[in-house]
């Protein structure tokens, strides 16, 4: 499937970050099958199929929090009107009931950024989403052994909740090419 996709986004959901919603460029794959905008494969990134160093660029954009039991049970992301019923006014599912504590949620992202050190090419980029809701960035970098740290960047958020949003480049250290 999408043998020439070079960009993987590796949690897609339902895509709201790409103006594009589909592309023969990008493979999206997520865990989650009951998403309105179906991924392109249903599957775990921390354990995929794909070949060695398959990807030029990597979106990792996994769940920010842990802890929640309003969710608790429901491990699937289904159409936006029934999320507002289930969920309220964010109207969207966001994967925080995946992760009971801190260190379930922190082991998920080291495992997947080992299977992402695998899958990338060695000139590629691995593009990370962090939302500060209660762990910040500098409790997640440390995770990510063997990535230089390219750029990081602070996104605006618009909404009501005042939260530290970062999108941070990494690369594969140039000792593990």
């Amino acid at each position: 499937m999408k043998e020439n996709a070079r960009i993987l986004d590796a949690t897609a959901s339902y895509r709201s970050m790409w103006k594009t919603k589909e592309s023969d460029r990008v493979l999206w794959i997520d865990i989650e099958p009951e998403i309105e905008l179906k991924p392109d494969l249903v599957m775990d990134c921390t354990k995929t199929d794909f070949d060695e160093g398959r990807f030029h660029t990597i979106f990792f954009d996994p769940p920010h929090n842990y802890g929640h039991t309003k969710n608790t049970g429901v491990h699937q992301t289904p159409r936006r009107s029934v999320q507002r019923e289930k969920w309220g006014n964010t109207g969207a599912y966001y994967g925080f009931d995946k992760y009971k504590t801190k260190a379930e949620l922190l082991g998920f992202i080291d495992n997947a950024q080992q299977e992402f050190l695998r899958i990338l090419s060695n000139d590629g980029i691995l593009w990370f989403k962090w939302a500060e809701l209660r762990a910040t960035l500098s409790d997640i970098l440390p995770i990510f052994r063997g990535w230089e740290v390219m750029t990081k960047h602070e996104v605006a958020y618009r909404g009501q909740v005042k939260t530290r949003t970062w999108w941070v480049a990494f690369m594969k250290s140039s000792e593990l090419s």
